[in-house]
Order: C-alpha cells, then sequence, then structure tokens
C-alpha cells in the first residue's frame, strides 16, 4: 500500500509532469500544424505571435487542410495538464492541516483548481473549429477559476507559519498576470485587426507559460515539505 507521503510525492510530481509534457508536445504539435490564422490563411506553417494555442487542437486549420496530428496531440497532452493538476489540489490542503481558519480558503482554491484540470480536459475535446462557443466557454470557465484558485492559496499561504512566502509571491504574480490579461482584452482592438490578433495571442502565450510555470514552482514548493 502506498503511503500518505508518497501519494503526496506522486500527486506533486504528476502536477510538474503534467506541465512539463505539455510544453514539450505543444511545440512538438506546432511543427506539424498545417498553417493559417485567424485572419490570414496563406500562412504555411504556425506563426508563433499569430496563432493560439487552440489553432493546434483545430482539426482542419485555418489554411483548410485536415490537420489531425497537431489536433490529437494538443488534445492528448491538454487533457494529460488537467488531469495531472487533478491529484495535486486534492492533496494540497493537507499541506495547511494545522490552519484550521484557513479551512475554508484552501478546499475552495483546491476545488476551483480540480474544477481548472476539468475545464482544460473540457477545451481538450471542443475544438475551436467545430463547437467554438463550448470551446470558449471552457477556456473561460478553466481560466478564471484558476486566478481565484491562486488567490485563494496565496492568502492560504501567506497566513501559513510552516509554508515559505515565496509561493505565495509566485500565486500573487501568476494571478495578477491573468488578471491583467483579462483586462487588456476589454482596451485592444478587435482580434480581426492584425495588431488585435498580436496582442491577443501574445497575451494568451505569455498566460500559459506563466500557468506553467507556477505549476512546476508550486509542485516542487509543495514537494519540499515533504520528508525525504
Amino acid at each position: 500500500m502506498i503511503s500518505k507521503t508518497n501519494l503526496k510525492k506522486w500527486s506533486c510530481a504528476l502536477n510538474i509532469i503534467g506541465c512539463f509534457q505539455f510544453i514539450i508536445l505543444t511545440s512538438i504539435a506546432m511543427f506539424f500544424y498545417k498553417g493559417g490564422t485567424y485572419i490570414d490563411p496563406s500562412t504555411s506553417r504556425y506563426v508563433f505571435w499569430y496563432n493560439y494555442f487552440s489553432d493546434l487542437g483545430r482539426t482542419v486549420a485555418h489554411s483548410g487542410i485536415s490537420n489531425t496530428f497537431s489536433f490529437i496531440l494538443f488534445t492528448v497532452t491538454l487533457s494529460i495538464w488537467g488531469a495531472f493538476q487533478i491529484p495535486f489540489y486534492i492533496i494540497f490542503p493537507s499541506f495547511f492541516g494545522s490552519s484550521k481558519g484557513l479551512k475554508k480558503f484552501y478546499f475552495t482554491g483546491s476545488t476551483l483548481g480540480i474544477l481548472t484540470g476539468i475545464f482544460y480536459i473540457g477545451i481538450a475535446f471542443t475544438p475551436s473549429d467545430i463547437t467554438n462557443l463550448l470551446h470558449n466557454l471552457f477556456v473561460f470557465l478553466g481560466f478564471g477559476s484558476i486566478v481565484l484558485s491562486f488567490i485563494l492559496y496565496a492568502i492560504v499561504i501567506v497566513k501559513d507559519n510552516n509554508y515559505a512566502n515565496f509561493y505565495a509571491t509566485v500565486f500573487t504574480i501568476s494571478a495578477l498576470i491573468l488578471g491583467i490579461y483579462f483586462v487588456i482584452l476589454s482596451f485592444i482592438p478587435n482580434s480581426e485587426t492584425t495588431i488585435g490578433l498580436f496582442i491577443y495571442v501574445v497575451g494568451q502565450k505569455f498566460m500559459i507559460y506563466t500557468l506553467l510555470i507556477c505549476g512546476i514552482v508550486q509542485g516542487f514548493g509543495a514537494l519540499k515539505q515533504l520528508p525525504s
């Protein structure tokens, strides 16, 4: 039988692995994307500053060419990221068991973290070229819930005497970056313009990589709390 400590270690490791595999597999998927952007179907490849991550998950690329390999790779890697995040948020409250007054904060934060993992899987299985409305709903719910989760866990860590405040800072900075991205989207040109699309895509890339780095840092941070 796996001990509680080993179960925690595996949960933290899965969270880290989920983030790393997403970075690696989406980079590979970019090479196999069949071209085209939201406003220019004539491009022959994935243009990092003008193609969304979700373009990788289209069944048919913006160029009109079947995008099967990239679609499969994106669906798998995003599903793994979401699924591997769930065990981490299930065990994360146990690191703050001595802080009874913060119970509502960390249980709500973990509930939102678990829901985020589910929403990521929802994004993966709703290609934007087939079910765009549902895809966008999962995107909104996923990133909205993780921002709230980060804020709640930042509060928990600051108030917990046994957990380094550095990790609260990482949560806070990550939440600010995601929040700023959503605010900027309300004031920039429409994504149907070249400059608008550039801002949307660059912002999305910055936001996603922030989430991934935060996940990796928090995974290693939790591992440090456990006995070797």
